[in-house]
């Protein structure tokens, strides 16, 4: 593709030969002769010079810096991205219905939709317009999607979700299964009935073999632009708010309440029924058993501020040279065997 091509569909100034041919967009250092990089501040000042790309898409201040031309961004990151969908854009099969589907009569699907091998659709059963369903996706009875859905292969979607527009799913994502609740009685577990429901709202996607159960009663929502990694269990009547994002692993048990564009680390947990506040950040493997306020910042298991938990963990490395300096000054006391601090 030319690099005026390329600047005229992204919107932006560029500075150098249109004429020059992009074979490919890399990394700054791993892009060479004929590609495109990007570089988003300062600090790559350096790399950037040093690169041999042709061009690369930078901020005003690294202009000088850029190898060969430049496209001048506000936002370099995001638009590299948009170039990566001009070089790659995401796989799509052509409309059509595979005969080897089956879809129940009263099921409504819109315009331009493509069905693909061994997918169920169940009665009651509406989607919107343009959706893709992948091999094997199976959708149950009274469930309601919107418009632009994907769904990826092994995708399972239970009765009475309701899905809305512009919204993914990858493979083995599993929406609406039941949740975790069960009842002590005459030395049985009886199970609770999971009669609620899920609601997901617009632009959201939701990672390979990622779980969101339904509500005990009433729904679990999750709200517009939440991005969900790979292998997260979200519990019966949670709520995610707007644009938070969930790493691979975490989870979140019932009744958890998260505020909008929150950011949860990998293996992050969350206990029942707590409420996180907007913007609240959560390190990896973090456990969390209390209420989070807006932009709190917390780490470790049981989760605590950040400033502190980075104190506990410079000071856990020396442990064993403190416990030998306290074991001495006890000996020096004479406080070793009286029980009062001498044990090891």
């Amino acid at each position: 593709m030319k690099l005026g091509e390329i600047a005229a569909r992204l919107g932006l100034r560029l500075e150098g030969d249109g004429e020059i041919e992009i074979t490919l967009p890399a990394p700054i250092e791993a892009a060479g002769p004929g590609m495109i990089t990007f570089a988003v501040g300062p600090k790559y000042a350096a790399a950037l010079k040093a690169s041999a790309a042709a061009c690369a898409i930078v901020p005003e201040e690294l202009r000088a810096a850029a190898p060969g031309a430049a496209i001048v961004s506000d936002n370099p990151a995001f638009d590299f991205a948009r170039v990566l969908g001009l070089f790659f854009p995401p796989y799509r099969p052509a409309p059509g219905i595979d005969a080897t589907a089956v879809i129940a009569p009263d099921a409504r699907i819109g315009a331009d939709a493509s069905i693909g091998a061994y997918c169920v659709i169940g009665a009651g059963v509406v989607i919107g317009r343009a959706a893709v369903l992948h091999p094997h996706v199976t959708i149950y009875p009274g469930v309601r999607i919107g418009d632009d859905f994907t769904g990826h292969s092994g995708v399972a979607i239970r009765e009475g979700v309701t899905i809305g527009n512009r919204v993914t799913l990858l493979n083995g994502a599993v929406i609406g299964a039941d949740g975790f609740g069960f009842v002590e009685h005459r030395g049985d577990l009886v199970k609770i009935p999971q009669v609620g429901g899920v609601i997901i709202e617009d632009d959201v996607e939701i990672g390979a073999n990622t779980t969101v159960d339904r509500a005990t009663m009433g729904a679990t929502i999750v709200r517009r632009g939440v991005k969900l990694d790979n292998l997260i269990q979200i519990g019966h009547n949670c709520e995610l708010g707007e644009y938070s994002r969930m790493a691979a692993q975490s989870g979140l048990a019932g009744s958890v309440r998260v505020g909008k564009w929150c950011q949860f680390g990998g293996q992050s947990g969350f206990a029942d029924h707590v409420r996180v506040g907007d913007r609240a950040r959560v390190i990896a493997q973090a456990g969390v058993h209390n209420d989070l306020a807006e932009d709190a910042l917390v780490g470790g298991a049981p989760a605590i501020a950040m400033k502190i938990f980075r104190r506990m963990v410079a000071v856990e490395p020396r442990l064993p040279e403190i416990a030998r300096r306290l074991r001495a000054i006890e000996q020096r006391l004479g406080l070793r065997g009286r029980g009062d601090g001498g044990a090891d």
